[in-house]
């Protein structure tokens, strides 16, 4: 008996304590009643791309509010009556997304045209097919950036940026300009402007005009790092790889083979005067060409000409040749000139300051 009253009571506390156990839950847990519904977690469209697309529908396009825009797919706009985006506001980004704009092939109208507008961004995509692919028209344009563009077998011009303190970076302009009358450039730009990283290549091939330019800068730029080849091949007029103006730094750029079998003049680097020509390659410039004078680099009156390599330039020409030619004036110091068929290097200059150069 004593056993039983035992095991009796042992089950009696335990059965007591889960009680308890129990009641202690139930005053810990707290309201099991749902709050109510989440709230919805959904973004609308503006929230997930705030910016307003462009789509083949929308061209003729004039934008008219300041806005980031974007190219919503490939665009081919036939019209030879209309430019296909008119920017006729300022500050304004356009993203091509990497889409192409392409263009009916024909007449003067311009993917991206824009006249007296500032600080417009054009950038990630190609524009092609156009008479020019992307032009700022008035002397009063300033602070655009054209950024990552492709602008390919454009009529005239790729991109050409009048006015004052733009950016034209990592572009490529090529197959611009074929056989046309006019003045052929890949990058224009006017005052005060940068233009960096960029390749040119194949513009104005047999042109019958009197200028092709890979690149012309205007006074007071910066043109550095950028690569112009083969640009004015067979050619009628003139041909720049890298042309600036008055006053401006022109360092570590690349001019190949631009002007071969040129009838005019052949220019691989050209400076105006006062300006800074430092660490820049030019090679096989105007080779084969017949025009009155070949320069592999060329510098206007007043300029520090240092670090440049000039080699194999007009080899052969008919015209006058110089690996680098200088007006007057200038500091020359570290400038390899070597194999050119002519002069290697213009020391005909008695108000010249010549350091130690290579030039045989």
């Amino acid at each position: 008996m004593d056993t039983k009253e035992k095991r009796t009571k042992v089950v009696a506390g335990v059965l007591v304590l889960a009680g308890l156990l129990g009641v202690l839950t139930l005053a810990t847990a707290g309201d099991l009643e749902p709050s109510g519904p989440p709230a919805p977690t959904m973004k609308t469209l503006d929230e997930v791309e705030p910016r307003i697309p462009i789509h083949a529908s929308d061209l003729p396009l004039t934008i008219t509010e300041p806005n980031s825009y974007y190219l919503a797919e490939d665009i081919h706009f036939t019209s030879t009556s209309n430019h296909a985006i008119t920017i006729g506001c300022n500050d304004v980004t356009i993203d091509l997304m990497g889409y192409t704009l392409k263009g009916p092939g024909s007449g003067t109208k311009c993917g991206i045209y824009m006249d007296g507008r500032s600080n417009v961004e054009i950038r990630n995509g190609t524009v092609r097919g156009f008479y020019y692919g992307i032009h700022e028209a008035g002397i009063s344009g300033q602070d655009h950036r054209v950024i990552d563009v492709r602008a390919i077998s454009n009529g005239q011009r790729g991109i050409s940026l009048r006015g004052s303190g733009h950016l034209v970076k990592d572009c490529t302009a090529s197959n611009n300009g074929h056989s046309v009358d006019g003045y052929v450039y890949g990058i224009y730009v006017d005052f005060r402007s940068t233009v960096t990283g960029n390749t040119l290549y194949y513009n104005g091939s047999s042109a019958i005009g009197d200028y092709v330019y890979g690149i012309y800068a205007g006074s007071g730029c910066t043109v550095t790092g950028n690569t112009s080849n083969e640009n004015g091949n067979s050619a009628i007029g003139t041909v720049y790889g890298i042309c600036a103006n008055a006053c401006s730094t022109v360092t570590g750029n690349t001019a190949y083979n631009n002007g071969r079998s040129a009838t005019g003049n052949a220019r691989g680097i050209y400076t105006y005067s006062g300006c800074t020509v430092t660490g820049n390659t030019a090679n096989y410039n105007g080779v084969m060409a017949t025009g009155s004078s070949v320069y592999g680099i060329g510098a206007g009156t007043g300029c520090t000409v240092t670090g440049n390599t000039a080699y194999s330039n007009g080899n052969p020409a008919t015209g006058t040749v110089y690996g680098i030619y200088l007006t007057g004036n200038n500091l020359v110091d570290q400038n390899t000139a070597y194999n050119n068929d002519g002069t290697n290097m213009d020391t005909t200059k008695a108000n010249c300051t010549y350091g130690i150069n290579h030039a045989p």
